[in-house]
């Protein structure tokens, strides 16, 4: 493998680590109130659908989500259809001992409640139940399903202590999620009227017996489909303070020169944002590989195989400051690269050692004068009979240093043409908001479906499954817009082609 490829690898496999690296009596209750006021806070997770979806993936989601569901009650839709009114919020929770699935709570808001309480009548005429009362509440107290109904509003657990439970914190604003600090913070961050919202305590994803809290406790997710494009927002609570801070970036400063790169990522302090991610995804099960190593480290050592160079000391260390890569990938299914940061008192120490692992891969390292600037290239003659000289010049990167700025490129003719006209790459949406961006990862989708999908065949399987969705996008922005009062917000953006 050629010198450039690896250091391409190298560095666009590290930066997406980081990227990989959310009163007594019956409770009164009004259309508009937020039906997380009827979820202890003891949920595992809370799922809220707030309209039934119209568009790929998520009508995908609510068939399947709802056809599991009717199912395990044994209902169908044409008989809930004519009383159920738009959404539905159901939430999990742990069992005080084993079972064999999660305890839920399903909250049905309703278009005809009259309706429902005929349908419920029929439905209990048909299965033994016990008939209960709580807080002047009539329960049906079946086998595996309990129901109540409140106003237009139907509440149905899998046991009674949930159902209980349920209508008990719905009178204590410290006993429900609608209370809770970590929601009334992070709620108005996120879009105002989503058509999905998705609470999660991650304590439960949390591996067992650890003596220490993990790094994130808490998420919650906004989904919002806008025409052809579908944002997934979330916010996570950190359980201690961050222990860096970074500055947001100029998007103006954000550009390349055309065409637009397939895939760009921008951030700071990749050595911090490293060290973070490692130490938030041991905390949880899923940041585990299924030998119970932990996946960044296993997957930087997949790479120093291939590679003769130390990521952590030589790589990182570059991007210790602000930073921006773009790739672009070519029809010979190469890749050229650009990759800028700022000088740190480290650079020229970092660019010696690399000069030096150039010459031990038998590269010569050149010093050349390129549009009136000094510029370093790595390059080597290789013999190619199908030449007219019989040699090719093999450049595996050049790099300048030009004011308080390190540039690296994958090519000469890179490096040149990066300072010729730029464009922006950066969604419509983004360069219209006011708040602060920390950090972005931006793909262009499109180009990268058929190859990825080649190596990855899971990719394959879920476009299947998604009817096509996935070959459809046309690219995908990851947006970090920092951390204040230990919440971090992030933004997932994904754009559909146009018909």
């Amino acid at each position: 493998m050629q010198l450039h490829r690896r250091l391409l690898w190298s560095s666009f496999l590290a930066f997406i680590l980081c990227w990989l690296v959310l009163t007594c009596g019956q409770p009164a209750f009004a259309a508009d109130s937020d039906d997380l006021i009827f979820v202890p806070r003891q949920a595992q997770s809370v799922l809220k659908l707030y309209q039934r979806p119209s568009s790929d993936p998520l009508r995908f989601v609510w068939e399947r989500f709802w056809a599991s569901q009717l199912t395990n009650w044994g209902w169908s839709w044409s008989e809930i259809n004519p009383w159920l009114g738009e959404g539905v919020t159901v939430a999990q929770f742990p069992c005080p001992e084993a079972c064999p699935s999660p305890r839920q709570l399903w909250i049905l808001p309703l278009k005809r409640p009259e309706g429902a309480t005929a349908f419920l009548e029929t439905y209990w005429q048909s299965h033994p139940f016990e008939s209960q009362v709580y807080q002047n509440i009539p329960l049906q107290v079946g086998k595996d399903l309990v129901t109540a109904r409140l106003g237009d509003r139907l509440l149905l657990t899998s046991d009674v202590e949930t159902m209980t439970a349920s209508l008990g914190s719905a009178v204590t604003a410290d006993g429900n999620l609608a209370g809770l600090t970590f929601y009334q913070a992070a709620r108005p961050q996120l879009n105002a009227q989503p058509t999905a919202l998705y609470y999660a305590n991650l304590q439960s994803l949390s591996n067992d017996n650890r003596e220490l809290s993990p790094t994130y406790d808490r998420l919650l997710l906004a989904v919002t489909a806008q025409n052809t494009e579908l944002h997934l927002e979330t916010v996570l609570h950190r359980t201690s303070d961050p222990t860096f801070t970074a500055d947001p970036l100029d998007l103006q400063l954000l550009r390349a020169q055309e065409p637009v790169p397939t895939l760009v990522v921008a951030g700071s302090q990749l050595p911090e944002s490293y060290s973070q991610l490692t130490e938030a995804l041991t905390d949880y099960r899923f940041g585990k590989t299924p030998q119970g190593g932990d996946i960044a480290s296993q997957l930087l050592q997949d790479l120093m195989a291939d590679v003769p160079v130390d990521l952590t000391r030589q790589i990182f260390p570059l991007a210790s400051d602000r930073f921006s890569l773009a790739l672009w990938r070519q029809a010979d299914e190469h890749w050229q690269w650009w990759w800028q940061t700022r000088n740190t008192p480290e650079t020229p120490t970092l660019l010696q050692q690399l000069d030096d692992l150039a010459r031990a891969n038998g590269y010569e390292v050149n010093r050349l004068v390129l549009n009136q600037e000094p510029v370093t290239a790595w390059v080597k003659l290789i013999l190619d009979p199908q030449t007219s000289e019989g040699l090719v010049s093999d450049v595996a990167a050049a790099y300048e240093q030009r004011g308080d700025r390190l540039t690296l490129a994958s090519s000469l003719s890179i490096l040149s043409v990066s300072q010729g006209r730029k464009v922006s790459w950066l969604p419509e949406s983004l360069l219209k908001q006011r708040q602060g961006i920390y950090g972005v990862v931006y793909a262009r989708w499109s180009e990268l479906f058929a190859p990825l999908s080649q190596r990855w065949p899971l990719l394959q399987y879920l476009n299947g499954i998604t009817a096509g969705w996935l070959e459809r996008l046309q690219s995908i922005t990851l947006v970090n817009y920092g951390m204040r009062d230990r919440l971090q917000h992030l933004e997932l953006i994904l754009v559909n082609k146009k018909d």
